[in-house]
């Protein structure tokens, strides 16, 4: 690509929680359509879609996150998705929906993940697997100081009436 073309591709970045409800609202319409259309292909496929775009287009300091995130997303929206979509007995209609939707999609699972995980990794995954590492090596960032109780309740609230004589 030449430069000036280049220079017109706008950079979009997307924050962790932006990425996150993304993911979510991708999901829930892939299984919604693979649900109403028959079509368990395109339950998968939103996946590997949705997984793929967050991690391509997410700011990079909240990568970590949206590699993490995408199989717990897709099983919330699976779940709310059959809870819906259930007929007669909602709760076994449910499980039994959540259980052969989850078979049926496996190798889409592993698919979106591994390529989510590329995607990542090229983008700097590993410089925020070390960060991490390093904060917890050595321990949570101090807090700034509260501050402390007062043993004398009344010296806490001067407008308190005094209960001593």
């Amino acid at each position: 690509m030449s430069e000036q073309a280049q220079r017109h591709i706008p950079d979009i970045r997307l924050t962790g929680r932006g990425a996150v409800l993304g993911m979510l609202a991708v999901f829930a319409l892939g299984l919604l359509g693979a649900s109403w259309l028959g079509w368990a292909v395109l339950a998968g496929a939103s996946f590997v879609a949705g997984s793929a775009a967050a991690a391509f287009y997410v700011r990079s300091r909240d990568l970590l996150m949206v590699t993490i995130a995408p199989p717990l997303l897709f099983c919330v929206a699976l779940f709310v998705v059959k809870a819906v979509t259930a007929t007669g007995d909602m709760a076994l209609s449910t499980a039994e929906g959540v259980a052969v939707t989850l078979a049926g999609v496996a190798p889409w699972l592993f698919a979106g993940t591994v390529l989510s995980l590329v995607i990542a990794w090229s983008r700097g995954l590993r410089e925020r697997v070390r960060e991490l590492q390093e904060e917890l090596r050595l321990g949570a960032p101090p807090r700034s100081p509260e501050p402390a109780a007062s043993p004398h309740p009344a010296a806490a609230a001067p407008d308190a009436p005094s209960s001593a004589r």
